[in-house]
């Protein structure tokens, strides 16, 4: 099959992105041909076997080009059997559903505002009642909010696994690997290494793991990710703990940052699924994390880490990162090591692709 793949915007360090490229890898990978759409392309070039167009696009707001976007991009796909988007957006045979349910956040009075009803309608048109997109679901709970809020039929979802890479699993030469790359930032065994990884700093609450580290007595906080961080460095300032929050940027490293590391820290406002919870389990690093993350029951039934009310205050975190970093961290290896063997969480990618090789396109 020809098959159109549409993405705003890419860039090597978003889970999306990552999730994008691979359904495409194997798509080619078992005979299809894939056309991925985006308007810009930020890091190493797609494999020659995946054609990238760009479609870049001017308007004076994000909403504004994310409309121009999907509509030049509908001007291009007629002739493709399948078109597949991993944005929000009209025309489309499967969406990929990575992005949490809007209408669930944008309440009266704010759905009125320009912006905010823009996004609705891009989301009206995935997954409304007169739609027949068809959903590739990763997060169960968001899964039934879209069927709360727009009466999505059942029949239209896909469920699927995590799609969790098994690089990340601990080694069994870690000690050596921890070591070494705690001896280059400076860090000996015994000082604890907190860890926050992923970009989108507002959403994933770097400013909550920032308080949490303000409230340890000792520890270092290393930040992951490609995100503006001036407000969040402010916020270290005031509470006196700047010399212990370090941003590093976007890393390619990410496993050696997880098996080197005593604690994440991933205390979310909104976060649709969690990848790096389930990168950090099976690399028998504890989590620190909250409900609002999809992939938090994971946590709970591996026994890797806490799964705090969305609702917990400061105090209540920094109790809990503090009974963690005092559990023996040979415990959180042994039991990330079980998880690692048992669990369901490796094969997202074939699900995905297996469900476009079966699903006729269904769109006008």
């Amino acid at each position: 099959m020809k098959m159109a793949f549409a993405l705003f915007e890419y860039f090597p360090y978003g889970g999306l992105q990552r999730d994008m490229l691979a359904i495409a890898r194997r798509a080619v990978e078992k005979g299809h041909q894939v056309t991925i759409f985006t308007r810009s392309w930020d890091g190493e070039p797609a494999p020659d076997a995946i054609r990238v167009q760009l479609l870049p696009v001017s308007a004076s707001s994000n909403h504004g080009r994310d409309k121009a976007f999907a509509q030049q991009v509908a001007q291009l796909w007629g002739g493709f059997d399948l078109r597949v988007g991993f944005n929000k957006m009209p025309g489309l045979d499967w969406y990929y559903a990575a992005d949490g349910c809007l209408a669930e956040r944008y309440r009266f009075p704010r759905s009125l505002l320009p912006r905010y009803r823009s996004k609705l309608a891009m989301e009206n048109a995935v997954f409304g009642v007169k739609s027949q997109t068809r959903i590739l679901s990763i997060s169960p709970p968001q899964m039934q909010l879209f069927m709360d809020h727009y009466q999505t039929p059942d029949a239209r979802f896909v469920s699927l696994p995590p799609g969790i890479r098994r690089d990340r699993v601990l080694p069994e030469d870690f000690a050596n690997q921890r070591e070494a790359f705690r001896a280059e930032l400076g860090l000996g065994d015994d000082e604890p290494m907190l860890l926050f990884v992923g970009s989108g700093f507002r959403t994933k609450g770097l400013d909550r793991a920032i308080e949490i580290v303000a409230s340890l007595d000792a520890g270092q906080l290393y930040i992951v990710g490609d995100d503006k961080a001036d407000r969040f460095q402010a916020l270290a300032d005031k509470l006196g703990a700047a010399e212990r929050v370090h941003f590093m940027g976007g890393q390619d490293n990410v496993p050696l940052w997880l098996w080197s590391a005593d604690l994440l820290l991933h205390p979310a406002y909104a976060e649709n699924t969690g990848t790096v919870l389930l990168e950090a389990a099976i690399g028998g690093l504890p989590v620190l994390t909250t409900r609002a993350c999809g992939y938090s029951p994971y946590i709970e039934q591996a026994g890797m880490g806490r799964v705090m009310d969305n609702e917990a205050d400061r105090d209540a975190m920094a109790s809990a990162a503090r009974d963690m970093l005092a559990c023996d961290r040979d415990d959180w290896r042994h039991k990330g090591r079980a998880f690692a063997r048992t669990g369901d969480i490796y094969d997202l990618v074939e699900h995905a692709v297996s469900a476009l090789e079966g699903g006729a396109a269904v769109t006008e």
